[in-house]
């Protein structure tokens, strides 16, 4: 089982922490294992990510007028860990912290098929 992971995140390298979501009678599964790899295969999603990010935060960016470094997305979200869901295909999420929502935090949701999703952590957990 992979417990953290070497992972560069737009032009960042982080090594992160892996929580795979399993109940106390369940194993973290291949496809557990597997997902959490497909996500350092496909740097581009994670690049292709970072546009969707932006999007969601601009609202609370531009109004934030303490923050002096609107273009840098590390201003505003913090990669914090990764977590893996149990599902036949699971989906791996980056979950960060985030300054204008620090109770929910903001997770970016990657699927096997190469979609991408951002919104709070609820979404996933």
């Amino acid at each position: 089982m992979i417990s953290e992971l070497n992972i560069s995140i737009w032009k960042r390298a982080f090594l992160l922490p892996v929580e795979y979501d399993c109940y106390d009678d369940e194993v973290v599964t291949d496809a557990q294992k597997s997902a959490a790899k497909m996500l350092t295969m496909h740097p581009e999603w994670i690049v292709s990510a970072k546009a969707q990010i932006e999007r969601f935060c601009r609202e609370e960016v531009l109004a934030d007028s303490e923050n002096n470094k609107k273009d840098n997305i590390f201003s505003y979200i913090k990669p914090d860990y990764l977590f893996v869901k149990h599902e036949d295909h699971p989906r791996v999420a980056i979950m960060c912290k985030y300054r204008y929502d620090p109770e929910h935090g903001l997770a970016v949701v990657f699927s096997a098929d190469g979609s991408i999703t951002v919104g709070p952590q609820d979404i996933i957990l």
